[in-house]
């Protein structure tokens, strides 16, 4: 998995918590789809960038395919469980794309900035697949735990926030409470704010505009 900017080059992964949280979600909004299939997630937090990857990998299948979500953070204004809450929903909305048209989808293969619930995102399609990823780094010398431990100045703050596992989802900016309605299908503010107690997505009673995402 590469980041997009170019001065994307320390990184941590997600907590596994955390990621195992995203897991969760994923699993249970498309359990229909997941009886020959298995989900990898996988999330990093760069210096500026949160990376988000969640993979859908077919049984018996070499290729694997990834909807990747790149955005934008900020350390001062302490925004990285919203953005990856942004990414979690983007990625959402590819997956969907994707299983409801039997994988026929016309999404870019390099990144592509795109808007999103109000917010600047890139996404990106791969198929490559992670666990041949793996054992290629490992033939190469290239230990992923290895490469995390060893980072200077890794974003100690963005991930702290990250690990909070009751409230991980801090209220969302009033000015996406519109468009995340639509997303999740929920009808009011307060409903949305007892749903918004971790990572969540779309409940699939409303569908995002499919041109949105191109």
């Amino acid at each position: 998995m590469n980041p997009r900017l170019k001065s994307s080059k320390k990184w941590t992964s997600f907590p596994k918590e955390y990621s195992n949280q995203i897991q969760t979600v994923f699993a249970e909004n498309f359990a229909q789809y997941m009886d020959n299939a298995e989900l990898i997630i996988e999330g990093r937090i760069y210096q500026e960038e949160i990376v988000l990857r969640v993979g859908y990998h077919e049984k018996d299948r070499l290729a694997q395919a990834n909807f990747e979500v790149s955005m934008n953070y900020s350390q001062e204004e302490q925004d990285a469980v919203k953005r990856i809450h942004n990414c979690i929903d983007a990625a959402a909305s590819m997956m969907m794309e994707y299983l409801e048209n039997d994988g026929e989808v016309d999404f870019p293969y390099t990144w592509k900035e795109v808007p999103f619930q109000g917010k600047k995102i890139y996404l990106q399609f791969t198929t490559e697949n992670s666990s041949l990823e793996a054992e290629a780094n490992k033939l190469l010398g290239i230990e992923e735990d290895t490469i995390l431990h060893d980072e200077e100045e890794i974003d100690e703050d963005a991930l702290s926030r990250a690990e909070q596992s009751e409230e991980l989802s801090p209220p969302r900016d009033d000015e996406n409470y519109e468009d995340e309605a639509e997303i999740s299908g929920y009808e009011d503010d307060e409903e949305i704010a007892e749903e918004d107690k971790g990572p969540r997505m779309f409940s699939g009673k409303g569908k995002k505009k499919k041109d949105d995402l191109h």
